[in-house]
């Protein structure tokens, strides 16, 4: 019974791709091939419930999943891949990606750190015309903090030829106003920046569907910065 379901489901994946099923039934595909022997409908709406999406399951710490009742190291090691995967493919795809208004920068941001249940910052490298080269993790910690460390911050602007940077990172807790160390770490990247003559565009903070820009509320100063570039703080209607 199980194998007749889990073939109607593959073969609604091939003929019609992936919008063509549920999240749950996209969840409960994948579940099979770490799960061959048992019906995964169960396991992938509990999973779905615990973490609120698709997106957050795969998202998800592989030791965290393993607390889930029915999810061992293979089934964790899958989910958490398939992650990684898809957040890699759409930062090969966001490259080339304009961020040259305010919206832009925002929506960019918030899409690099979608998922993210850990704090998480990352250096945007950009070109003379605001286009995205590169976006690299560079830092990663825990509910509450990461330590970012200005040397990164300047190899990976070197590295890819970046006229400028924008620093983005997440708040796990929800509310993306800096704290005093977000705000000393940011002008220490600042001042590091500038010494080699590369522009410290903005660091926006991703909150709970809205962002923190500390060009918009004067925390960075850059005299570089372009008219009409002040951050807005935008709640995702």
């Amino acid at each position: 019974m199980h194998e007749g379901h889990r073939e109607r489901l593959r073969q609604t994946y091939l003929e019609h791709g992936a919008s063509a099923l549920h999240e749950h039934q996209l969840l409960e595909l994948l579940l099979t091939y770490a799960i061959p022997r048992r019906d995964t409908n169960p396991l992938a709406h509990r999973l779905l419930a615990a973490y609120g999406s698709l997106d957050k399951v795969l998202a998800a710490n592989p030791y965290d999943l393993m607390r889930q009742e029915g999810i061992g190291p293979q089934t964790a090691v899958l989910l958490s891949l398939a992650g990684a995967l898809m957040q890699r493919r759409s930062a090969l795809c966001a490259e080339r990606t304009a961020v040259n208004t305010p919206e832009a920068a925002s929506r960019y941001c918030q899409a690099l750190l979608a998922g993210a249940k850990y704090e998480e910052t990352y250096v945007i490298s950009l070109d003379k015309r605001r286009t995205v080269l590169h976006a690299d993790k560079v830092a990663s910690g825990t509910l509450g903090e990461t330590v970012l460390y200005p040397r990164l911050v300047l190899e990976c602007a070197l590295r890819h030829g970046a006229n400028s940077v924008i620093l983005t990172h997440n708040h796990p807790s929800g509310n993306p106003k800096p704290s005093s160390e977000d705000v000393r770490t940011t002008r220490t990247v600042y001042d590091a920046l500038q010494t080699v003559s590369i522009t410290l565009h903005d660091h926006i903070i991703v909150g709970n569907g809205c962002t923190y820009s500390m060009v918009r509320d004067a925390v960075l100063s850059s005299g570089e910065v372009p008219a009409g570039y002040a951050m807005v703080a935008e709640k995702e209607k």
